[in-house]
Formats: C-alpha cells, structure tokens, sequence
C-alpha cells in the first residue's frame, strides 16, 4: 500500500519515552557544568551595578510634550493594568500596561504632584529610571469636574446607542476613563 502505516500507540509511547530519557540526561550532564558560570553572571552583574541609587531618574511622556525628562524623583505611583504600584530606586526591571487613572510624583517628602493617565506603559530599568509613556496626561488639578460628569453621561449614551463591536469598544474605553476621572476627582 502506498499509504503512510501509522505507528501503534504502545511504539508511539514507547519512542516518546526514550526520547525524553535522552533529553533528561543531556540536561542533567550539561547543567551542571552551565551552573557556575550562570552564577558568577549574576554575581558580576550585581557588583557591577554598585549600591541603589537614592533617587529614580523619571521620564514622563505624552504624544503632545514631555512633562518630565530626567527628574530625579523619591517615588512614582503607577496605575498599572494589573494594579496600582509604587516605583523606588532600586525598583525590579519591569513593563507593564497603564490604566486610567493617577499617578503621583514625590520629589521630596510632601511635594506629590499628581496626573491623570488615559493609558500608556511604564518602563522600569535596572538602572532606576521609569518611562512613563502615555497617550494622555494632565495635571490633576486640571481636570473639570462639570466636563467629566457630562463626558462620562455621554459615554453610557454612546454604549447603549452601539450596535457594533467596534462602536461599543469606543463607547466602552471612553466610559472607562471617564469613570476612572471622576474617581480621581472624587478622591482628591
């Protein structure tokens, strides 16, 4: 027959069996010997870096300015997609999606300007620096109580009014960030 003959399941089992044997113990004979030098990476890289800084370099960016560039700053509240989180010197390298809402800024013990993010991404580097960038921001105190109740009104029109998906994702992101505004508002 000129059909390809499909192997039993008992041979299938039986080669996946001794291919894993093969892999396991050629992990185990290499490991050992990637260990050491792993190790002393980590360990070079960690001497290199030297002792935490006491500020964090922060870089604050929307499409229409820079609101900070290179601000040595105490501490940088960040809303993150998955949470609210605190960047210090120091902080883990990370990248996460913003959210609407806040960000606070301390340059020094009780000097916190605070904004509004529409969204964005944070970058966090080894180095201690945070890039903000955003695709909307303003200061906190710009924000008009009387413009955020009627935008977020017109945002659950606009999603009871949807009739595609494309329309109700609209409807939806700008219902989320004025929600996310006056919360802001109502917590200042």
């Amino acid at each position: 027959s000129l059909e390809p003959q499909r192997p039993t399941r008992g041979a299938m089992l039986s080669n996946f069996k001794g291919a894993g044997r093969v892999a396991v113990s050629s992990f185990l004979r290499t490991s050992s010997r990637r260990a050491v030098p792993v190790r002393r990476m980590a360990e070079d890289a960690a001497a290199a870096t030297g002792p935490i800084p006491t500020k964090l370099t922060f870089n604050f960016l929307a499409p229409h300015q820079a609101i900070a560039s290179k601000q040595e700053v105490d501490m940088v509240i960040v809303p993150g997609a998955s949470g609210v989180f605190g960047v210090l010197p120091g902080h883990v390298p990370t990248i996460s999606e913003l959210k609407p809402g806040v960000v606070e800024v301390t340059t020094a013990p009780g000097d916190v300007a605070k904004y509004f993010v529409s969204s964005g991404f944070a970058f966090v580097h080894a180095n201690s620096t945070l890039d903000l960038c955003t695709v909307e921001a303003v200061p906190l105190e710009d924000l008009d109580p009387a413009a955020v109740s009627s935008g977020k009104t017109d945002a659950e029109a606009e999603l009871s009014r949807a009739t595609d998906e494309v329309e109700k994702a609209k409807a939806q992101i700008a219902l989320d960030v004025y929600t996310a505004m006056a919360e802001a508002l109502a917590a200042k």
